[in-house]
């Protein structure tokens, strides 16, 4: 049970309890329409539309390889840079040891 409120008054004399029968939000008016499906028996709509493994298929056939062509390139040419890194940070400590080199 919530406890009921006590008239207190503030500083200007107003009631700082709201009534239940006060309202926060001015009531609205909801409009739905109904959707019937009335005339709606399911099955197929008569437009062909491919199927997802003919999707893919076309995928596969012609934008993958492109794709995976982009990709092995990126990935040398990121491989070449780290290798040249690795070679020249070797060849730093190599030198900064005073080793002969190998």
């Amino acid at each position: 049970m919530k406890p009921s409120c006590e008239r207190n008054t503030g500083r200007r004399g107003r009631n700082r309890c709201r009534r239940r029968t006060e309202r926060r939000f001015p009531v609205t008016d909801y409009n739905f329409q109904v959707f019937s499906l009335d005339h709606y028996y399911g099955g197929s709509t008569g437009s062909s539309q491919p199927s997802f493994l003919n999707i893919s298929r076309e995928y596969f056939r012609y934008e993958a390889p492109r794709n995976f062509l982009a990709e092995v390139a990126f990935f040398l040419a990121i491989a070449a840079i780290l290798a040249v890194t690795f070679i020249t940070g070797a060849s730093a400590i190599i030198h900064f040891l005073h080793l002969p080199a190998a």
